[in-house]
């Protein structure tokens, strides 16, 4: 197997500090882990999860990536790019991606130091365009991964799905089914909504791949990593605990899913459409 879990998602931002305390808020929990690379141009901190963790990467200084991430992002705030799904042989993974056509570069290994804790981890990338331009990599944590902490009851536990709009669904069904052994647990249509869904897990997380069906995207266009949807133990105290804060949310309403209620945030969201949920519908 290739992909076990989702590691992390990589959200691209502009102002490192302004998101990091946009994201504490939202989230109603403290940053894990915090490191800079002088080589690269970049500052990374990371929110851990039960589930996965939540990357925000920011220029810092001057350096080929930073460079990058500026070019890419333009005028705004935060920009969701990066899929990092975990293996626990980083070998092997390499191996079978090459062979199922998944054009993986070399594997680098990397360390850094936050805190007094040591991490290191090694992953490589692979082609983007097998993935409809959706940046995808494979990594192996090699020691000290994040641990996760409980917080309040209003704070953000989980990533329950990420969204992927996407114009070719059978590019879909073949990159993240057959070639990267996610789960397909739903492959659905319905007219109401206007979309075919497919439904991808891996650990915990679910990645959903939307085709809408009234032709916005042809099977030409690049995928696009879209929005997030976070559980939360209890949606009302959530809802009082941002409000209180300045953020902008809807009010509480039933889910799509039986048994669920959401929430809409409608700022605090580094332009990532955001969604929050709990299980007490």
């Amino acid at each position: 197997m290739i992909a076990e879990s989702l590691d992390h998602l990589v959200i691209l931002v502009a102002d490192h500090a302004k998101a990091v305390a946009t994201y504490e808020t939202l989230l109603g929990r403290r940053r894990d882990w915090q490191h800079m690379s002088a080589e690269d141009g970049t500052v990374t901190t990371q929110f851990a999860l039960s589930n996965t963790t939540i990357e925000l990467l920011a220029p810092h200084g001057s350096g080929p990536v930073g460079d990058r991430i500026r070019e890419l992002l333009g005028d705004r705030e935060g920009l969701l790019t990066s899929l990092v799904f975990r293996t626990s042989d980083i070998g092997d993974a390499h191996y079978l991606c090459h062979r199922r056509g998944l054009k993986p570069g070399s594997i680098s290994h990397q360390a850094a130091n936050y805190s007094g804790l040591s991490r290191r981890w090694a992953r490589f990338r692979c082609e983007a365009e097998v993935f409809g331009e959706v940046k995808v990599f494979i990594l192996q944590q090699e020691e000290n991964e994040l641990p996760y902490l409980r917080a309040s009851n209003d704070a953000v536990t989980r990533l329950d799905h990420v969204v992927i709009n996407t114009g070719n669904p059978d590019r879909a069904m073949a990159s993240y089914g057959a070639r990267l052994d996610l789960r397909l647990a739903l492959d659905r249509t319905n007219e109401d909504w206007g979309a075919r869904f497919l439904f991808f897990r891996t650990g915990d997380t679910t990645l959903e791949v939307i085709n809408r069906l009234d032709n916005s995207m042809t099977q030409d266009d690049p995928d696009a990593l879209w929005g997030m949807t976070y559980e939360i133990e209890d949606l009302d105290a959530a809802h009082e605990r941002l409000s209180d804060r300045g953020v902008k949310v809807s009010e509480v309403r039933k889910g799509r899913k039986p048994g669920t209620r959401v929430m809409s945030v409608k700022s605090h969201d580094l332009g990532v459409p955001t969604l929050l949920l709990d299980t007490k519908g």
